[in-house]
């Protein structure tokens, strides 16, 4: 009977063994599936956050890119119209100069000369110039003042001369503002292309 009890023992301690590695087997088995699942699950979540991250990235260097190209565009716009602006500056001055002395009664004499008609027209100058000049002038455009011609100072001008109808009607402006404007245009491609040359 003790040999029986002892077998019975053994059986039952061998049936349990059994069942509790089955068991444990079965854990070990279903702990590996959801390891495997979570793993998965976590190598997906963190390749999502890395191709967000340089989904952000790429989009933070092009914004990046596209504000240094605009803040460059500025630049080059900004100290064009800087060196525009030097230059035109420099332009009036270079006419002032040659609108000074012999050289604007020698103009005002030929343009007078040119224009012909001279009874209904007249020099305005500025204060300055008329002061300088009046003796000058009367002396090289004694005939066009016998015909009527006048010569009159004028605060409008500043520099240079304006050959006025009387009657108010017109006038072509000599000063020189008006010439280097004139002038401008055909020197503005020479300009630019020194200037801005190297830029393209």
């Amino acid at each position: 009977m003790a040999q029986q009890i002892q077998d019975l023992v053994a059986s039952i301690r061998k049936d349990g063994i059994e069942a509790a590695q089955k068991e444990a087997a079965q854990i070990i088995a279903d702990a590996k599936q959801q390891a495997d699942a979570l793993l998965r699950e976590a190598r997906k979540e963190a390749a999502a956050l890395v191709e967000k991250a340089q989904r952000e990235m790429d989009t933070r260097d092009q914004s990046a890119r596209s504000s240094l190209q605009q803040a460059s565009r500025d630049v080059q716009l900004s100290l064009k119209k800087a060196i525009l602006s030097q230059l035109d500056a420099l332009l009036v001055k270079t006419v002032e100069k040659g609108f000074e002395g012999k050289d604007l009664v020698t103009l005002i004499e030929k343009v007078v000369t040119s224009v012909g008609d001279s009874a209904s027209k007249q020099v305005q100058l500025s204060e300055k110039d008329f002061s300088a000049l009046a003796a000058q002038l009367k002396t090289q455009l004694q005939k066009s003042l016998k015909e009527g011609l006048e010569i009159k100072a004028v605060d409008s001008v500043s520099s240079g001369f304006r050959l006025a109808e009387k009657d108010g009607s017109g006038f072509y402006d000599f000063s020189a503002e008006e010439t280097a404007a004139l002038l401008k245009p055909f020197l503005s491609p020479a300009i630019a292309d020194i200037v801005f040359g190297q830029a393209k």
